[in-house]
C-alpha cells in the first residue's frame, strides 16, 4: 500500500463496516449511498491486498487483517477528529463523533438506557458504541484511543488513568423461585451446601472466593460462565445459586434475589479514562454528561 496515493476517506468506510459488520448499515454511518460504500469497500480490499471482510450469514465478518488494522485505524481517526475539534472546542449539537465505552453486561443494562436519552437530547448525532473486551485489553484500548471510556469496578486501572465515582451497586444472590431447599432465609451454610455457577467477567466471584478462603470454606462451582444475564438465565432453570452486583438483577425473572451470607463490599462503579484524553473537550463532555446521570 502506498499512503502517497492512498484516499484516507476509506479509513472511515473501514470503520464503518468494522462497527456496523453490515454495508448498509455502514453505508447509513459514512453518509454514503450504498452503491459508492460497496465501491469503496472494492477499493479497499484492492489496496490492502485482502477480502477484509467475508460475509457469512446475516454479517460481514472481518478477516485478521482487518482485526489488526482497526486499532490504528480508530486511533488515527480519533486523533484528526480531536484535532478538527480542538481550536473551537466540542459542540455536541453538531458533532458527529462515536465513542466507544467498555462496559460489562451489568454495566451496559444501567448505564447505556440514562446515556442515550442524554445523548439524544444534547448531541443528536453522536454514536454511542459499547465494547465488550477481557478486563486484561481494557489498559491498551484506553491508552491507544480504542476506547474513551471504561465503565465498572476496575480497581486494576491505576497508573496513568483518571476516575471518578458513578455509583454504588451492592451484591446479591439469585436463586429460582420455589427453590427446593433455598428461600428468605438463605444461610451460610445453605450457600456452602448449594451448586454455583461462576461468573468471568466482573468482580463478584473474584470477592467471594477471597471472603470464603478468609474463612477456610470453598463452594462447588459445577458452571461457569462470561456474563451475568446467561448466570441468571441458567439459575432460574436450575437449583443453582449465582452471585452478583444488584444492578445485574434488574430485569432477571422467575428468580428470587437475596442477600450474600458473607461480607463483601458493594460494587464501587467508577469511569475510568487515560490520561491522554484528559483534557480532550469531546471526553470531557461525555464525562460530564455521565456525572449527571441518576442511577439510584
Amino acid at each position: 500500500m502506498n499512503i502517497k496515493t492512498f484516499d484516507l476517506n476509506l479509513l472511515r468506510v473501514f470503520a464503518a463496516i468494522y462497527a456496523e459488520r453490515n454495508v448498509s448499515r455502514a453505508a447509513g454511518v459514512a453518509g454514503l449511498s450504498q452503491p459508492a460504500m460497496s465501491n469503496a469497500l472494492l477499493r479497499l480490499r484492492k489496496a490492502c491486498s485482502d477480502a477484509l471482510f467475508v460475509r457469512t450469514t446475516g454479517r460481514m465478518e472481518p478477516t485478521a487483517l482487518a482485526d489488526e488494522l482497526i486499532g490504528p485505524v480508530r486511533q488515527a481517526l480519533s486523533i484528526l477528529q480531536q484535532s478538527l475539534e480542538r481550536p473551537h472546542g466540542f459542540e455536541p449539537k453538531a458533532s458527529e463523533r462515536t465513542f466507544r465505552i467498555l462496559l460489562s453486561d451489568a454495566g451496559e443494562g444501567i448505564v447505556l438506557p440514562r446515556l442515550i436519552s442524554a445523548v439524544l437530547r444534547e448531541a443528536p448525532h453522536v454514536r454511542i458504541e459499547a465494547l465488550r473486551r477481557p478486563n486484561d485489553q481494557y489498559q491498551q484500548l484506553l491508552q491507544s484511543g480504542e476506547a474513551d471510556l471504561a465503565i465498572g469496578n476496575l480497581a486494576f486501572l491505576k497508573s496513568g488513568f483518571y476516575q471518578q465515582r458513578l455509583f454504588g451497586d451492592p451484591y446479591c444472590c439469585l436463586v429460582r423461585k420455589r427453590h427446593p431447599s433455598i428461600g428468605p432465609g438463605f444461610s451460610l451454610q445453605a450457600f456452602l451446601m448449594a451448586q454455583h455457577v461462576a461468573v468471568a467477567t466482573g468482580n463478584a466471584d473474584d470477592l467471594v472466593e477471597r471472603a470464603l478462603s478468609k474463612m477456610r470454606a470453598k463452594r462447588d462451582v459445577i458452571l461457569r460462565v462470561t456474563h451475568y444475564h446467561v448466570a441468571a438465565d441458567v439459575v432460574e432453570r436450575s437449583n443453582l445459586v449465582v452471585t452478583v452486583p444488584r444492578n445485574a438483577a434488574r430485569n432477571a425473572r422467575g428468580v428470587q434475589i437475596l442477600p450474600v451470607p458473607l461480607s463483601i463490599p458493594a460494587a464501587d462503579v467508577r469511569q475510568f479514562w487515560h490520561r491522554r484524553a484528559h483534557k480532550d473537550p469531546a471526553n470531557q463532555w461525555l464525562r460530564g454528561a455521565l456525572a449527571k446521570l441518576a442511577f439510584d
